[in-house]
């Protein structure tokens, strides 16, 4: 068996105190995935027959009108899983989920889950907190998209990113150390339409605020990377804005 399946489980976590027995009988149960960039992995409606976990790359979940206008629910990086929740509740998936990179999967079949699950009981506590985890950071996603504005959103997203922030849209673990006065330097995970629409604004508002951000001197912008030359400052400058 592949110990790269083994130590994925293992650092899972979703799985996080699971005896090696288990370990070992869920990465024999589950099969990794290659996504190249831009293919799609399920839609909207596909039967959940389990749940996935990022290995590399990144993933995007979206949902769509009957008139093709797409709005990104999330960007996931890699240590990220996704429908688990679905797959307990035994409905279809709910978004369309599609590479945005070259992307490694892990795809973990729910019978192998309720099985480790029947056999090991708490367990089910484990799961819990990381379903209750994932659901406090939508609750923090509606908050931050309704009270702040683009700007504060964008910024939010680096400082978060950068390890920065307490909170961010960046489909990672959040962070709790607190801006400090150094640089700091974050990819963007996505094209810029992918991006704003994960943030809840139009590309060109997404555009207009990154220029306005740079004219500021609050970062510098060279191709998918920002460079942030004082992360005080534009933490302070988020602050100072108008939700308006």
């Amino acid at each position: 068996m592949n110990n790269d399946l083994r130590k994925a489980i293992a650092s899972a976590p979703m799985f996080g105190g699971l005896d090696p027995e288990h370990v070992e009988f869920l990465a024999a149960q589950s099969r990794p995935i290659f996504l190249p960039a831009g293919q799609v992995l399920f839609r909207r409606g596909t039967p959940s027959t389990g749940f996935y976990m990022v290995r590399e790359g990144r993933m995007q979940l979206s949902v769509s009108n009957s008139e093709g206008v797409i709005k990104v629910v999330e960007i996931l990086s890699p240590g990220s899983a996704f429908g688990h929740a679905v797959m307990f509740l035994h409905e279809p998936y709910p978004v369309d989920a599609t590479a945005l990179a070259d992307t490694q999967l892990l795809f973990v079949p729910a019978s192998a889950v309720d099985r480790v699950l029947d056999s090991d009981p708490a367990m089910a506590r484990i799961m819990l907190a990381s379903m209750a985890r994932r659901l406090q950071s939508k609750v923090q996603d509606i908050a931050m998209l309704s009270l702040q504005s683009a700007t504060q959103r964008i910024i939010a997203y680096m400082l978060g990113a950068a390890g920065a922030g307490s909170y961010h849209l960046a489909g990672g673990a959040d962070s709790s150390t607190a801006p400090g006065h150094d640089s700091a330097s974050v990819e963007l995970p996505a094209l810029k339409q992918v991006l704003a629409s994960r943030l809840g604004m139009t590309p060109e508002t997404f555009s207009r605020a990154i220029r306005t951000l740079s004219a500021e001197g609050l970062i510098q912008v060279n191709g998918s990377v920002v460079e942030i030359p004082d992360v005080s400052a534009l933490d302070a400058h988020a602050r100072s804005q108008s939700i308006l």
